[in-house]
């Protein structure tokens, strides 16, 4: 009789990018692609969580800024900027700005701990009265990774254009 192989837990896979010097993911289950293709046209009297509009492959995506979802200042587009654009499950024809994209991560669930919401003095905890897009919270080698939940992202948005 042969052994069977022992069950590995699933490894979660994150994209990685840095805002104000921090370190957040995004499961890569929830994006269709990071192109370095940044060049957004504004839109005028949009919320600052919108950084404007781009054409991708002849579509037309509406682009956030995580800089202003995560309750931090607008980042300035430069050479490590990224466009992550999310699977159209999560959301059509959007994308999240990042000022710099980083690397694909691994990451065992074991070692990610849900990011609690009632913490009244983090800065991640509440952004402008509302739930953070933060939900969880990954110990890496070298340092700690927020991860990111594009629906709260979304959700965000949504409120500020209200």
């Amino acid at each position: 009789m042969s052994e069977l192989a022992p069950i590995q837990p699933s490894i979660r896979t994150f994209f990685t990018f840095r805002a104000q010097g921090r370190l957040y993911g995004i499961d890569v289950e929830q994006i269709r692609e990071v192109s370095t293709h940044v060049a957004v046209t504004p839109v005028l009297q949009a919320p600052p969580i919108v950084r404007g509009l781009t054409n991708l492959r002849s579509r037309i995506h509406l682009v956030l800024d995580l800089g202003p979802a995560l309750g931090l200042p607008p980042p300035e587009a430069g050479e490590g900027s990224r466009l992550i654009v999310l699977k159209p499950g999560v959301a059509e024809d959007l994308g999240l700005f990042a000022d710099c994209g980083g690397d694909i991560v691994p990451v065992r669930p074991e070692a990610i701990e849900e990011a609690s919401s009632q913490e009244p003095d983090s800065t991640d905890a509440h952004v402008e009265g509302r739930a953070s897009p933060v939900v969880g919270v990954c110990k890496l080698d070298a340092e700690l990774m927020m991860i990111i939940d594009p629906a709260r992202v979304i959700n965000a948005m949504e409120n500020a254009i209200r």
